[in-house]
Order: C-alpha cells, then structure tokens, then sequence
C-alpha cells in the first residue's frame, strides 16, 4: 500500500499534463487518499485508451500503478 502512495504523484502529474487547467490532478490525488479505487482506476484506464497521446515511459508507469493498487 505504501507503494500506491509514493506512485500517486507521479500518476496524478501524468493525468494532470495531459489534462491541463482542470482539477484532474486533485480529483485522483483525492481518490487515492480517500481510498476510492473504483475512480482512480478509471482516470487511469481513460489514459490508457489513448496510449498515443503518452509520452516517455507515462504508459509503462500507468501500467505498474494499476497492478499496485487494491
């Protein structure tokens, strides 16, 4: 579980560029903290529909998030 919480950030500074100017950022940091997977994980599987748009590593981390969470 610590994991989760040290890859959050990360996580939600992918979401947040590729969403800028909207709370997109907050509302994952949010969900993880409150424990509310089922949301977190569907901003992450919204990433991933669209793996054209990521760059770098941005999918290889999204991948390793969602097999950390709960």
């Amino acid at each position: 579980m610590q994991t989760v919480y040290e890859l959050a950030p990360v996580i939600a500074d992918i979401i947040s560029a590729r969403c800028p100017g909207t709370t997109t950022r907050d509302r994952f940091i949010r969900a993880c903290v409150g424990g509310h997977w089922y949301e977190a994980k569907s901003m992450i599987e919204g990433m991933l529909a669209e793996p054209l748009h990521l760059r770098g590593y941005q999918e290889l981390r999204l991948r390793e998030f969602l097999d950390v969470m709960p």
